[in-house]
């Protein structure tokens, strides 16, 4: 009996260790499928937030720089803050008492101008209407047989210069130079005023000045048979062998409207063409440039992450878009700054914002702790200079070089779209592509020769810093 009793008081004692030893087995597995799979999910979730946060940031940024370059606030320094890592930024729970159970927190790096070893470059190039100032002149009298002159298109400004003006309102044919077109007539006349000379007062105390001449130039214009101006003075009381200029497209005059280009323009003198010298100048405001090209190095503030359970990314901000790379190819999350519209019948539009960084500015901080990006608009921001007409462009082309191959594909598939998908370009007028060294997109519109295309182009050049705002 005592033996048995014996017996089972050790049999019960050992199924209590073997109890505890199942018991601590079960705990030490559930620990351990929590540390394999719970402890990665937690970081994961963490680090796919962490990146939410960052796109975030970015697309904040480009909302800020946006504002500058549209409002054109030099002088003013925007900051945007970035958080680095994962590490503090997220909340652990009950679990945080027990580090095991923890993720480990990721870092990241965050850089100004890192992205590529080479500077990537964007470049347009087009034969356009490029702005200019220049003129040319040819003399009208005192000449008898009219001189025809042909515009292509419409300058700025038609300048009648009179450089000797000794009519005097005794002479019955003082002399006028006329011009005219399809449909419409204008006249720049020397016209005797009498009371120009006559000194104030009453009766005989009305005297004449013997030194004076006594005439106005006035302008006539003449729209479709109508009158429409007639004899409005331009210069009163001219003085003798004083020049004087008329801009006949002034819109005062109101020919700007009735003139369609191409147009043929006759100019000839009228009465006594000795009394006057005219001379005709058409300036220009634009002029026609084969190979206009602008070139600038783009640069970038670009976020690296170091996850440990979500997948590396890349995100960076490069010529007002938001972009995402990863190991399998870059997208764009917000487009950049380039657009294309189509007008119909062959005609399309292209606009340009060239935001580019100063490549002098550099800079990296790495770690788990923010850092801050202070930007700045530079005062050299303005319009690239092609003529205010449209269409103003017959062919453009746009290149991106850059070493990234991953770029390449990403930048020419995102020309096509947006000139194709987006903008509603026909693919016969435009051919987009990569090439080893970059991507483009070459626009040609109708093959008739003249402009189709308008295009427009902001340049806008940015000035960037980057620091630390906590211990990392």
């Amino acid at each position: 009996m005592r033996g048995g009793t014996a017996g089972s008081n050790r049999e019960r004692a050992l199924s209590e260790v073997i109890g505890f030893v199942l018991i601590l087995g079960i705990v030490m597995a559930a620990f351990s499928l929590y540390l394999v799979y719970g402890v990665p999910v937690q970081g994961r979730e963490n680090e796919i937030n962490h990146m939410n946060d960052i796109k975030d940031q970015f697309v904040a940024y480009k909302i800020g720089v946006d504002s500058l370059w549209t409002n054109q606030q030099t002088g003013l320094a925007m900051s945007t803050s970035f958080p680095l890592g994962t590490a503090g930024q997220t909340a652990q729970g009950s679990t945080s008492v027990i580090p095991v159970l923890q993720p480990i927190g990721s870092s990241g790096t965050l850089g100004i101008n890192q992205r590529t070893t080479t500077p990537e470059i964007f470049t347009v190039s087009s034969a356009s209407y490029i702005s200019s100032n220049t003129g040319s002149m040819f003399s009208v009298g005192p000449y008898t047989i009219p001189i025809m002159q042909t515009y292509s298109n419409a300058p700025s400004r038609l300048m009648i210069n009179l450089s000797t003006t000794n009519a005097s309102w005794a002479n019955p044919t003082p002399g006028s130079i006329q011009v005219s077109g399809s449909g419409w007539n204008a006249s720049v006349n020397i016209t005797p005023d009498i009371s120009d000379c006559l000194t104030p007062g009453f009766g005989t105390n009305v005297t004449y000045q013997t030194i004076c001449l006594g005439s106005d130039i006035t302008v006539t214009v003449i729209k479709n048979g109508v009158t429409s101006l007639n004899r409005a003075i331009v210069y009163s009381n001219i003085t003798q062998n004083n020049p004087y200029s008329i801009n006949l497209l002034d819109p005062a005059y109101g020919l700007q409207s009735v003139i369609t280009y191409p147009a043929t323009i006759t100019f000839s003198t009228m009465g006594n063409p000795a009394l006057i010298s005219p001379a005709v100048t058409a300036v220009y405001a634009y002029q026609p440039q084969t190979n206009y090209t602008y070139s600038v190095p783009l640069g970038s503030v670009q976020y690296s992450t170091s996850n440990n359970y979500w997948i590396p990314q890349t995100y960076y901000y490069q010529m007002g878009g938001v972009f995402l790379s990863q190991s399998d190819g870059i997208t764009y999350k917000l487009p950049p700054e380039i657009t294309f519209a189509n007008n119909g019948n062959g005609n399309m539009t292209v606009n340009i914002v060239a935001l580019a960084y100063d490549p002098a500015d550099s800079g990296m901080i790495g770690g788990s702790s923010p850092a801050q990006i202070s930007t700045s608009l530079k005062t050299d921001y303005g319009n690239l200079p092609y003529a205010p007409i449209s269409p103003n462009t017959w062919n453009a082309s746009i290149n991106i070089t850059t070493p990234d191959p991953n770029a390449a594909v990403m930048w020419a598939a995102y020309l096509n779209a947006a000139a194709n998908q987006t903008g509603g370009i026909p693919t016969t007028y435009y051919t987009a592509g990569n090439t080893t060294t970059g991507s483009y997109i070459f626009l040609k519109g109708i093959n008739d020769g003249n402009p189709h295309i308008t295009l427009t182009g902001k340049t806008a050049n940015l000035s960037v810093s980057v620091q630390s705002v906590g211990s990392t």
